[in-house]
């Protein structure tokens, strides 16, 4: 698949589904009733000028930097109901590179973003959620890919919700598809190692289907706390056998959700998971989340995760993660809203003494100058390292850090 037919068919699904809204009567500031329903169509406009200092690797340890400008016009498309609720936020996104340091001019393309949600008869006995999502953008999850890339990502997922007597037990059964393909940020190799990530050509060949089925049990047997039983299986199936594993797997774990006390909100879940196929591995599962509600407008949350996990490639396709990661916002003034993210993840890998650490600290604030106009500034670092045993080549992608500055404002209709 190209990457100029993930962007078309992400862009005409965002499309195809916002076209199906009739706009009937505007009014400035809240965007575009439709007709006969208190639904609302939002048109905005994203811009944003940002600056990394390393967008990829030029050779090991020399790093190429530059300020990109983004376009983002989108739409949030919001129809709620009794019978059937939808919810759509769609953007495409022109990113211009400046050439502030070396030619990066020719990197400027296309990306997209896309989240459908519609849900029917949510408050009855059996119901139905539906759920798409494409992103296309320069970033990726995987830790095991150690070349800059592009990621083409798109995921459906299909819920059936089951409420017998009122609604303190739920029942859900439900299925997932996620289609994950790559393209070169580069033409041509990379670098002069034999791996297959240095070569673009190779590159665009470690893309995966995974289906996956999922299952869970909610009791709430407080009004606001529930037991939480959930489980699914799932198959990786790679685009390409010799450059990446086929794994299946399955995952369980239980745990309590709810309210501590009025102001605390905790999470506290475990469990087992197990990989089979070219890679068999086990190892627990761990969920722990606090949450502290300081007011309805300021927050702060600590989380701990211990999770299994899959990844492209063939030497590197199975992992263990310890994840740490915290957040909180809070509102100043009545117009101000401040924000600090962060987390640190380490992966290790199984069958290969080989681990990977990822570290990014995330502060921002955020100003409603009208109705209609948001303006946020903001800053994150990065910081990645990695570990691998003799014998097993080490990418330059594989160790880097990374500053990144941006001033954004959003128009909205």
């Amino acid at each position: 698949m190209s990457k100029r037919s993930n962007v078309l068919i992400g862009a005409l699904a965002a499309v195809l589904v916002a076209g199906l809204a009739r706009p009937a009567a505007a009014s400035a500031g809240n965007g575009i009733r439709l007709g006969g329903s208190e639904g609302r169509l939002h048109p905005y406009l994203d811009l944003e000028t940002r600056y990394d200092s390393n967008l990829y690797y030029a050779s090991p340890g020399v790093n190429v930097a530059d300020g990109i400008l983004h376009v983002r016009p989108g739409v949030l498309l919001a129809v709620p109901g009794e019978t059937t609720a939808v919810d759509l936020r769609a953007e495409l996104d022109w990113a211009q590179y400046l050439g502030l340091e070396g030619k990066t001019s020719n990197l400027s393309q296309l990306y997209g973003d896309a989240a459908l949600s519609v849900g029917v008869n949510r408050h009855g006995t059996l119901g139905l959620e539906l759920t798409d999502g494409f992103q296309r953008n320069a970033n990726t999850s995987s830790f095991s890919l150690g070349s800059a890339l592009i990621s083409n990502e798109n995921e459906l997922r299909v819920a059936v919700p089951w409420t017998p007597g009122g609604g303190a037990l739920i029942l859900t059964l439900g299925g997932e598809w996620q289609l994950v393909t790559y393209d070169p940020y580069l033409d041509g190799t990379l670098c002069t190692d034999p791996n297959a990530q240095c070569n673009s050509t190779t590159l665009s060949k470690l893309g995966w289907n995974e289906l996956r089925g999922t299952g869970e049990v909610r009791w709430k047997f407080l009004p606001r706390t529930a037991w939480v039983l959930d489980g699914g299986y799932f198959s990786r199936l790679p685009e390409n056998r010799t450059l990446s594993a086929k794994v299946s797997g399955f995952r369980v774990s239980t745990g309590l959700s709810g309210l501590v006390t009025s102001r605390l909100v905790s999470v506290l879940k475990g469990g087992f998971g197990q990989t089979s196929g070219d890679v068999s591995f086990d190892t627990w599962l761990a969920t722990a989340e606090l949450e502290w509600l300081l007011s309805e407008t300021s927050s702060a949350r600590l989380g701990y995760m211990h999770d299994l996990g899959t990844d492209s490639g063939t030497v590197l396709s199975v992992y263990q993660s310890n994840r740490v990661y915290a957040d909180a916002h809070v509102l100043l003034a009545g117009r101000f809203t401040g924000r600090l993210g962060g987390s640190w993840e380490r992966r290790s890998y199984a069958h290969v003494a080989a681990d990977a650490t990822l570290l990014r600290i995330e502060p921002a604030i955020e100003a409603e100058v009208t109705r209609w106009l948001r303006a946020s500034l903001g800053y994150a670092y990065t910081d990645r390292t990695s570990k691998f045993p003799a014998g097993v080549t080490a990418l330059p992608g594989y160790a880097y850090s990374k500053n990144e500055v941006w001033l954004r404002s959003t128009f909205t209709y």
